[in-house]
């Protein structure tokens, strides 16, 4: 009897032991995932050696982020380059061909030699941004410059190109012109740019910002359609502006009417007076030539005088370069 009480009470003991250390046990194991938890962040640890390639490959993302702008930089690079690429397409002959107009000389004294620069456009050139054109025609020239040194560095050469008004707006252009003429080794004094006195008038403020470009680069300007217009003469006190293209209406008709021969005959001496070349254009007789002459007019273009020519044939024209004045030429015909 005794025995089974006493086998009763260490069966009623063990569960109250087992409660007790239930209840110890419940956090004991709870404690004891928690150990087993934290030994699978180590065992994950010497997993995360995979894992931690990971992140030296999402350390090589951020370095990926940096390429994404390198590779951007080279898509801005691209895009400058795009242009030229863009613009390389009218370079040959079919969509841009480079032709020359010879200043001719009517009277003796000085040895420069001055082309204007004429560009003959396909109808797809035609199309082009006037600007783009410009500069195009810009890294031709000193290009072709560059090429042929032989030929116009013997003697002062000048080529002068006409500039649109989508041009004259950029601000960048004659950095443009300076960064092309120092990249091949071209004077600045050998490109000059002409402008009609009309987009003087009408882009006053980008017209003297462009003089005052040129002046610093050491670039000519030529005034070209010059009329006397009042707005325009403050400009020719530049030393920028080396020479004036007389309106061709007025010396058209300076043979007939006295207000347009004074205009000329006004302009001729204000040139000389202010150390400038005074030029005449679309020359296309022999009578205007000489009377052009006989005022003090330094130079002419038309076609009584030298046509236009390709700019290759400067290469092998016996008299390309304009030196021979218009008085020698009759002469040398008369004889003949």
């Amino acid at each position: 009897m005794t025995l089974e009480f006493i086998l009763e009470e260490p069966t009623a003991a063990p569960p109250a032991l087992s409660t007790a250390p239930a209840a110890t046990a419940a956090p004991a194991p709870a404690a004891a995932p928690a150990p087993a938890a934290a030994l699978a962040p180590p065992a994950r640890s010497t997993t995360p050696a995979p894992t931690a390639r990971p992140v030296t490959s999402e350390a090589a993302a951020p370095r990926a982020a940096p390429a994404a702008p390198a590779v951007s930089a080279p898509r801005r690079e691209a895009a400058p380059s795009a242009e030229p690429a863009a613009d390389a397409a009218p370079q040959d002959d079919p969509h841009l061909a480079l032709e020359v107009l010879p200043y001719v000389k009517l009277r003796s004294g000085g040895q420069t030699r001055r082309f204007q620069i004429q560009a003959r456009l396909s109808p797809r050139a035609a199309q082009c941004d006037p600007a783009v054109l410009d500069l195009l025609i810009v890294q031709r020239v000193v290009g072709w410059l560059a090429a042929h040194r032989t030929v116009w560095n013997s003697q002062p050469t000048s080529f002068t190109i006409n500039l649109s008004i989508a041009t004259l707006e950029d601000e960048r252009f004659a950095q443009k012109v300076s960064a092309e003429l120092n990249a091949h080794g071209i004077a600045a004094e050998t490109l000059g740019f002409e402008i009609a006195e009309a987009l003087a008038t009408q882009r006053r403020a980008q017209v003297e910002r462009f003089i005052a470009q040129c002046d610093k680069l050491g670039t000519p300007v030529v005034i070209d359609d010059f009329s006397f217009d009042s707005q325009v003469l403050p400009l020719l006190r530049s030393k920028a502006v080396r020479l004036v293209k007389i309106d061709p209406r007025l010396t058209a008709s300076a043979l007939k009417d006295k207000f347009c021969q004074a205009l000329v005959v006004a302009t001729v001496q204000a040139a000389k007076v202010l150390g400038i070349h005074c030029a005449a254009k679309r020359v296309d007789n022999q009578a205007a030539a000489q009377w052009l002459g006989a005022i003090g007019c330094d130079l002419a273009q038309g076609a009584a005088l030298s046509g236009t020519k390709s700019l290759e044939m400067l290469l092998t024209s016996p008299d390309a370069t304009g030196l021979t004045t218009h008085a020698n030429r009759q002469k040398l015909f008369n004889d003949q």
